[in-house]
């Protein structure tokens, strides 16, 4: 399963652009599209918007965009949304390795948490992936939240991240404190600088608004 991701900085003038957030979910509902609309939190740059959709497949996206492109009222939404768009990151395309989900029943409110980094130069991939998949077990045996992990395959390569979800920041608080009470959770999330380039080691909290 794939993972589109888009990232736009706004103007952050929300009572504007939650309007426009709720006719493109709209129109991407209509045309079977299941996208969502998340807000970004700690980590990003304020005003952050992102855009997400599940697919099975590229071809998957080709016929979704294609049926967008089509849809009544499609374009006149995205000409009032670029309005309000200060700049945008390249589209990125993740592949799931673990996880996964084409995301329709995501209720608005959950907050997501990233973590990502790109490899270093000659790094083990199929090493970086091991222990990926053993950090993922650690975190759900230590906090009993599951992980996603994904890596870029369209975008800038090499990037490798771990998708997490909650109900609520309370919900972050009670993990957080389990996982920083684990001295194994603690000597294992270490582990991941035999894998990763400084300085692109990156937690993020998403909001989904829409």
């Amino acid at each position: 399963m794939l993972l589109f991701n888009r990232t736009i900085q706004t103007s952050g003038d929300l009572p504007a652009i939650m309007p426009l957030l709720q006719e493109i979910t709209s129109i991407t509902k209509a045309n079977d599209v299941p996208m969502n609309v998340w807000v970004g939190g700690n980590g990003f740059t304020a005003g952050t918007a992102i855009f997400s959709v599940g697919y099975e497949s590229v071809a998957a996206r080709a016929a979704a965009t294609s049926r967008l492109m089509a849809a009544k009222g499609w374009w006149d939404v995205n000409r009032k949304m670029r309005e309000h768009v200060l700049s945008s990151e390249p589209d990125t395309i993740m592949n799931y390795v673990r996880g996964g989900s084409m995301g329709a029943a995501i209720p608005v409110g959950t907050i997501v948490q990233t973590s990502q980094f790109y490899l270093a130069q000659g790094a083990d991939f199929m090493g970086a992936l091991k222990w990926a998949n053993e950090f993922a077990d650690l975190h759900t045996k230590v906090t009993g939240v599951e992980a996603n992990i994904v890596h870029t395959i369209y975008g800038v390569l090499g990037g490798m991240g771990m998708i997490m979800g909650y109900p609520n920041a309370e919900a972050i608080d009670a993990s957080r404190a389990k996982s920083q009470a684990s001295a194994e959770w603690m000597t294992k999330y270490f582990e991941a600088g035999k894998f990763a380039m400084a300085g692109t080691v990156m937690a993020r909290l998403m909001t989904k608004v829409a």
